[in-house]
């Protein structure tokens, strides 16, 4: 297979052209002078239009599905064929960021840009999904986009709201949409074989390791927890510390032993508490109840459900001590989505190949692999982003990182997709792509012109052309070709790619049937007598009885009528064993 790597130069260009784009889709905002771009809006309509046009540049069929994702798809060189699934999302949180989500979109079309300036067709396709929601900033639903692919919406999502009151099913529709269409959204499992998405870290853990790239574990698995204290409010001057039943001490407490018992626990969990009201709320009051969030996070949901047990345990114990009491209520829980271990390798290799060594990190925000992961394997590279600042307008990659996101998500795509024999014959060297066909037929003016006239945009354009070829084809180049060819019911000589092919199309023939073999050699010898060459007959799927009797009728031609019927028959044997050099 010929070795295709995006070069340096190349991978500025992609890298400049990503970031360009990432400004222009920053200008279609719902809000002037701040990015915001909701599901179903004009502006979601406007970026997947032009999200569209930079698909169709670069050879992709588009369209947009039943819930609003942009999807595009660059066929492999088998049409219909299953595709790798590259994407991310386009909607974006309030005064957003422009990198998060747009970046996987932008880094994916240039990976098909790529394909298409080197006219390069895979053995798989290779579609592109700029989701239309997954922060769930309109409704409070998240991963719309993705789940629709999946074909897991359900039922009762039309019915939910935005703030001004108007449910997904009416944006639907005054988008231009069909509520009733939903399911049409969803893809089968056979139709992709894989699903990736680059990203940015959305954290520190890369630029403190001065590191561009990392490739995702898991996404992390996630419970929030509502948990509550309640003591006993008291007047804060006259009752004795010694007898107090401090709500916001109980909470304080569990609060530091939270800390420092998931630091200790495993360095890829956390936990936070990220809200506390404290009641009465007043100053001169002992807080008799708290109420206070707690989020955990962990890429293993058999660590995340021990540590939460653990920290549970812990606060009914702090509030014993204390004359108080606990209860907590998880009001949210998403599994651990661990990505494919294959899908790492190959991303750890190709992100190695670009920076000299990879780091894997989980995810400890939620992404549409998610969703994706419930029927296909998912991988995810991140890319860093400066500070790890994220949702907000200060959220950032440089032009370099993303050099090195292009050439590595390239090299990891190329490879997964496994490129065909058709692309590689159009990518080889002049001298490689005749060692490609030359075994076909031995007429080297008919390999060479075949090879001149590359590239090929499909293995029925290079067939068709071959066969062309053939039609100037004469007893010049009949005898030319059957200089190399065995006799009937003899083996091939040699170890070279023709006798190979002459061997396989003969396997038919049971050569230890003594009284067959000795009648083709006495047939073979009749028609050479007659003819003056040896006999040919595309024997592929012929047994050697079909084959003998075939002889014999061909022993009646003139010499003219078993001219043209020998060149139909090296034609026939000639693409036959072209379309197994380009077979998927």
């Amino acid at each position: 297979m010929v070795k295709l790597v995006m070069n340096a130069a190349e991978a500025s260009i992609a890298a400049k052209r990503v970031m360009q784009r990432a400004d222009e889709l920053a200008q279609i905002s719902e809000t002037p002078g701040q990015l915001t771009r909701v599901y179903l809006s004009p502006e979601h309509l406007r970026a997947n239009y032009m999200v569209a046009s930079w698909m169709e540049q670069v050879g992709m069929t588009t369209w947009q599905d039943a819930v609003g994702n942009i999807c595009g798809r660059y066929e492999g060189a088998r049409e219909g064929a299953q595709a790798i699934l590259l994407g991310s999302h386009l909607d974006t949180v309030r005064n957003a960021g422009r990198y998060d989500g747009m970046l996987g979109v932008l880094a994916a079309l240039e990976v098909v840009a790529f394909l298409h300036e080197h006219h390069l067709q895979l053995e798989q396709a290779i579609e592109i999904v700029g989701f239309g929601d997954e922060e769930g900033t309109r409704f409070g639903i998240t991963l719309l986009g993705s789940r629709g692919l999946t074909g897991t919406w359900p039922d009762n999502w039309l019915a939910c709201e935005d703030a001004a009151g108007i449910s997904v099913g009416q944006a639907l529709v005054n988008a231009g949409f069909d509520p009733s269409r939903i399911q049409s959204a969803a893809r089968s499992p056979e139709e992709f074989s894989a699903y990736l998405e680059l990203h940015i870290e959305q954290g520190p853990v890369l630029e403190r390791e001065n590191l561009a790239l990392g490739v995702v574990t898991a996404i992390n698995g996630a419970r929030r927890l509502k948990c509550r204290f309640v003591g006993e409010a008291g007047h804060a001057g006259t009752v004795p510390m010694t007898i107090r039943k401090d709500a916001l001490a109980a909470a304080a407490n569990w609060m530091t032993y939270i800390e420092s018992a998931t630091a200790a626990y495993a360095p890829d969990i956390v936990a936070t508490v990220g809200s506390l009201q404290c009641l009465p709320g007043a100053a001169n009051v002992i807080p008799g109840e708290v109420v206070l969030t707690l989020d955990i996070r962990s890429p293993r949901d058999a660590d995340l459900e021990a540590l939460l047990g653990n920290l549970l345990s812990e606060a009914q114990q702090i509030a014993a001590q204390r004359g108080a009491t606990f209860d907590s209520e998880i009001y949210y829980s998403i599994p651990a989505t661990p990505c494919d271990a294959g899908l790492q390798r190959q991303l750890t290799s190709a992100i190695a190949s670009v920076q000299g060594r990879s780091l894997s990190l989980p995810s400890g925000a939620g992404h549409d692999a998610i969703a994706i992961a419930q029927l296909w394997p998912v991988g995810m590279m991140f890319v860093r982003c400066e500070r790890g600042i994220s949702h907000h307008p200060a959220e950032s990659v440089i032009e370099a990182d993303v050099i090195q996101a292009v050439q590595a998500y390239t090299q990891t795509v190329v490879k997964l997709a496994a490129m065909n024999p058709l692309a590689e014959f159009n990518q080889a060297t002049e001298s490689e792509a005749l060692n490609l066909v030359a075994p076909c037929v031995a007429i080297p003016a008919w390999a060479e012109n075949l090879v001149a006239a590359r590239p090929y945009s499909t293995v029925d354009v290079l067939q068709h052309y071959a066969s062309q070829l053939t039609l100037d084809w004469g007893r010049i180049e009949l005898n030319q070709a059957l200089s190399a060819h065995p006799r009937i019911g003899e083996k091939a000589q040699g170890s070279g790619k023709e006798a190979a092919l002459s061997k396989g199309e003969q396997s038919a023939v049971d050569t230890q049937n003594s009284a067959l073999t000795l009648a083709l050699a006495q047939g073979n010898a009749e028609y050479e007598e007659r003819f003056g060459r040896v006999f040919l007959i595309r024997a592929k799927g012929k047994s050697g009885e079909d084959i003998l009797a075939e002889l014999h009728r061909r022993l009646n031609n003139s010499p003219a009528q078993e001219e043209a019927e020998a060149l139909e028959q090296l034609r026939q044997i000639t693409l036959l064993r072209l379309e197994g050099v380009f077979a998927q």
